[in-house]
């Protein structure tokens, strides 16, 4: 495969990039086909975005990732992989031979910083074998080598390309917010609400119906509340570590209550914390699966003032992730930094992902 030459002259010019998204929410696959444009300060566009379900046989791997032998999650990092490659074959044919590079963030297995490690399955070596195109990954081992927390990422993607906001917010499986110059993950947002919506066999609480029908257990919103992580300041960061040792054992202190008032503290909940966190006048981007939860979103406006949320298009809505990862990818292919130091607390910005070529 013939290389075009990115590194040269790269202020300047007009670029084709895959973004890969898979988030901890574990609700399949994200891709985007975008264009980046820098003439001479940079613009973008998604050109197509489609979302993958994850096979069963994969999801059941990836929920129980974090316990599998280390043979078995090597196998794993390649399955999943296969799987994404074969996500991106199915691409327009008329977008693909276009595209130049493709940005992976992999599937989080591992996170934690403070010792030092982050975690990503996916193999590069795999995806660029199979797309025979050059793709990036592992984006946050140089972060956290330089003392950061290797996310979040994507607020430098938000001070390139959407300025134009007061703050830009996610609402994945965990909520997080780009106030710049800081950004930082605010709190536990879909991992918690799918987490108690698979107690009826669901994947989700659509529109938030359940929780709608429930009422506030006090105590238990207090609780949660009163979590330690909520007190830190940035940069900071969250893993499914954290549910595991300091969320989920409160939920089982309640678990006698009523699925749908459980439901509705958490979605209290995350509004709270949500709101808390976020600036009080503006216009604030929101994005992320938990955008068409509807009853989050009424709770969030309920609870602030002078604050307008924002919700674009769809496939910005569902896409933005995949997007900036696609942004945090080229700029690494062209050589540029891609990390706000100031975001993940690193000593040093840096130009962080490994690049595979096919």
């Amino acid at each position: 495969m013939e290389y075009k030459d990115t590194l040269s002259n790269s202020e300047n010019g007009t670029y084709t990039a895959i973004g890969l998204m898979s988030g901890t929410s574990l609700d399949g696959l994200d891709v985007a086909v975008c264009e980046f444009t820098c003439n001479p300060t940079w613009s973008g566009c998604i050109l197509q975005f489609k979302m993958f379900d994850f096979p069963e046989g994969l999801q059941d791997e990836l929920k129980i990732s974090r316990s599998l032998s280390a043979e078995k999650l090597w196998k794993l990092d390649k399955r999943w992989a296969h799987f994404a490659a074969e996500c991106v074959s199915q691409i327009s044919a008329d977008l693909l031979p276009f595209v130049q590079v493709v940005s992976s963030h992999g599937h989080t297995v591992f996170h934690n910083p403070q010792e030092g490690y982050s975690v990503q399955i996916g193999s590069g070596a795999v995806l660029a074998s199979q797309t025979n195109i050059p793709v990036v990954c592992d984006f946050r081992s140089l972060d956290i080598a330089y003392g950061g927390q290797g996310a979040p990422l994507v607020p430098f993607v938000d001070s390139v390309l959407f300025a134009e906001y007061t703050a830009c917010l996610n609402l994945g499986g965990f909520a997080n917010i780009s106030v710049l110059p800081q950004a930082w993950d605010i709190g536990v947002c879909n991992n918690l609400l799918n987490l108690l919506a698979r107690e009826k066999e669901l994947q989700y609480d659509s529109e938030g119906k359940l929780a709608k029908s429930g009422k506030t257990i006090v105590d238990l919103l207090d609780e949660l509340l009163s979590l330690n992580y909520h007190v830190l300041a940035p940069p900071k960061s969250l893993g499914v570590e954290w549910m595991d040792t300091d969320l989920c054992p409160l939920l089982e202190k309640y678990a006698h209550h009523s699925l749908e008032d459980r439901m509705r503290t958490a979605v209290e909940y995350i509004a709270i914390t949500i709101v808390n966190d976020c600036p009080k006048s503006g216009v604030i981007l929101v994005t992320g699966g938990g955008s068409f939860n509807c009853f989050l979103i009424q709770r969030m406006n309920e609870l602030s003032h002078g604050v307008e949320f924002y919700l674009p298009e769809s496939d910005m809505i569902n896409g933005k992730e995949a997007f900036a990862f696609a942004f945090l990818g080229l700029q690494r292919w062209l050589g540029k930094s891609n990390v706000l130091k100031s975001a993940t607390g690193a000593s040093k910005a840096s130009s962080g992902g490994a690049v595979w070529l096919p």
